[in-house]
Formats: C-alpha cells, sequence, structure tokens
C-alpha cells in the first residue's frame, strides 16, 4: 500500500505517547477498510466512522488525564487533535473528488484535477491570516485560539462550528481545516503524477542526447521546485506546482509522489534553515567566484622578433 494508505506495523518496543499509539490505530483501521474495496459511499462512511470512534477515545482520555499545565493544553489543540480530525475532513473531500470525475481521457482527468487543485489554493487563501500562522509556525496567540474557554474579542477569530467546550478551542477546527487541504493537494498531486507516470514513454526512447537524471536527495530537488513556483520564475509565474512536479519527475527521471510531504518537512525544521539546500548552493557559488576572482594569471605578451 502507497501513499495515506501505509501503514507502520504497530510494535511498541518502548512505551510511546498514547495520541501516537492511537493515531496509529487510526491508520491501521483506515488500512483495512481501504483493502475492503467498497463502493465510494459505503467506504466514505467506513472512514468516517473510523476517526470519529479514534476521536471519542481520544476526548475519553483528555477528560480522564488533565493537562498539566497550558502548553501541554496548546500543543494538544494545535497538534494533535488537528491531526485526527483533519482526516474526517479529508475523507469527506475525497469522496467529492473521486464521485465527480468526469468520463473522459488523460486531458480531461488532468484539467479536473488541476480544477479541484486551484479550489484548494483559494481555500487556503480565504483562511489568509489563520493560514499564514499556520504556515509559519507562529505562536503569539496560541493562548487564545488553542486554550479552552479562551475569549478573544477581534476580528482574527476564525469561523467555527458550535464548539464542544470541554473538546474544543477557538483554533482547533481551523488547523484541522489547513491540515485537511493540505492532504486533498497530496492526493491530488498523486493523481496527476499517476496520469504523468501513464503517458511517460520509456526511458531509453526520450531522446538521443545524454540523459540527465536526479541523482541527489530529493528533498533538495523539492527545495528548488518551491523556490521556482513562489518566485513565478515559470511562464511569467503562472506556472502551476503540480506542472512543474511534473516537468521535473519526467525530464530528471525521479519519483516526486511525495513532494508535498517532503515540503511540510522542510518548513517544520527546527534547528537548520529550511532553504538548506539553497543555501549551500548559493555558499558553493560564492566560494568559486572567490577562488576565481583570486586567481589572476599574469598575462604574457608576445615581444617582435629582433
Amino acid at each position: 500500500m502507497n501513499g495515506l494508505w501505509q501503514v507502520i506495523p504497530i510494535f511498541y518496543p518502548m512505551k510511546l505517547n498514547f495520541y501516537d499509539q492511537l493515531y496509529d490505530q487510526l491508520q491501521a483501521d483506515i488500512a483495512v477498510i481501504h483493502e475492503q474495496k467498497q463502493e465510494p459511499l459505503t467506504q466514505m462512511a467506513a472512514y468516517i466512522a473510523a476517526v470519529r470512534r479514534r476521536l471519542e477515545e481520544l476526548k475519553a482520555y483528555v477528560l480522564q488525564h488533565p493537562f498539566k499545565d497550558q502548553s501541554e493544553e496548546i500543543h494538544f489543540f494545535k497538534s494533535v487533535k488537528p491531526r485526527f480530525y483533519a482526516l474526517k475532513i479529508f475523507y469527506l473531500a475525497k469522496y467529492q473528488v473521486d464521485t465527480h470525475l468526469p468520463a473522459g481521457d488523460s486531458d480531461t482527468l488532468r484539467a479536473y484535477y488541476m480544477e479541484e487543485l486551484g479550489l484548494i489554493r483559494r481555500e487556503l487563501e480565504h483562511l489568509g491570516f489563520h493560514f499564514q500562522y499556520y504556515r509559519l509556525g507562529a505562536t503569539e496567540l496560541d493562548a487564545l485560539y488553542f486554550v479552552r474557554g479562551a475569549e478573544m474579542q477581534s476580528l482574527l477569530i476564525p469561523e467555527v462550528p458550535e464548539l464542544d467546550p470541554q473538546f474544543s478551542t477557538n483554533g482547533d477546527y481551523v488547523f484541522a481545516k489547513i491540515k485537511a487541504a493540505e492532504l486533498v493537494q497530496e492526493y491530488l498531486l498523486g493523481k496527476l503524477n499517476a496520469l504523468s507516470g501513464a503517458a511517460m514513454p520509456p526511458v531509453a526512447s526520450l531522446a538521443t542526447s545524454p540523459e540527465l537524471k536526479w541523482t541527489g536527495d530529493k528533498v533538495n530537488l523539492v527545495e528548488v521546485i518551491y523556490a521556482l513556483y513562489f518566485t513565478g520564475q515559470l511562464n511569467h509565474g503562472n506556472a502551476d506546482l503540480a506542472l512543474i512536479i511534473q516537468f521535473m519527475e519526467k525530464n530528471l527521471q525521479v519519483d516526486l509522489s511525495r513532494t508535498y510531504r517532503d515540503f511540510i518537512d522542510i518548513r517544520n525544521r527546527k534547528v537548520s534553515s529550511p532553504t538548506r539546500y539553497i543555501d549551500q548552493m548559493r555558499e558553493s557559488i560564492h566560494k568559486r567566484i572567490d577562488e576565481d576572482m583570486a586567481f589572476k594569471p599574469i598575462k604574457k605578451h608576445n615581444r617582435p622578433a629582433n
């Protein structure tokens, strides 16, 4: 199994956090449902039921084991609960994507997935400040967004469903929506990559010129891809991220199916720079230029013969 249904065997040689164990169990539930190959509506309902069941266990645990301090409460409602709830939102969205799939050739399907990606992008843009807060890993408003009962008389308060005061905060639902949007985006990119892979000619027939193949770390290429995308270097800034990924994947013969997840890892780097590889590129270029400037050979002039 690949992608969102890949499950790591659940062995616990050492005691793990209860939240991680419960999430692993949820992933196992999802894998079983996926293998059953049910019709879409039944499958979606089973996914939602599995997530809801684990959320109820999560809630029971939280109510039985009060947080030690505010920082622990913030961590739970900022990172733990949204991770679970995002799957509920994701499987609803996945059902909508799959059941509205148009009939047609690969170009029709590609256009459909690209349109869905555009919808996801616009949804994230609509979240505005909250998406930026999430993406930047900000913490300034955590006590207002992720502590139960916090009063927030501000335009910065997100629109949320009616809250369960024991198990909800001002911001946990919005973070779940953002995480779900990331999962949908990854799912759509996977579909686009599959279409690209099906259309790719055998490597031997690609061209008569020498082949180029990406042999470095994939995460380094992901940095480059996002740098090109964010700075609008291709097609006058109109090149879609999925198109750039497809181009790199095809022309550099590399599997980029985990691109968005790799970018999340890049964004979450704590010690090193999120642009570690690009920083290395810059340093290498500066070093070479400095070496070239330092080496100034003496020019020899031909003297006229006497």
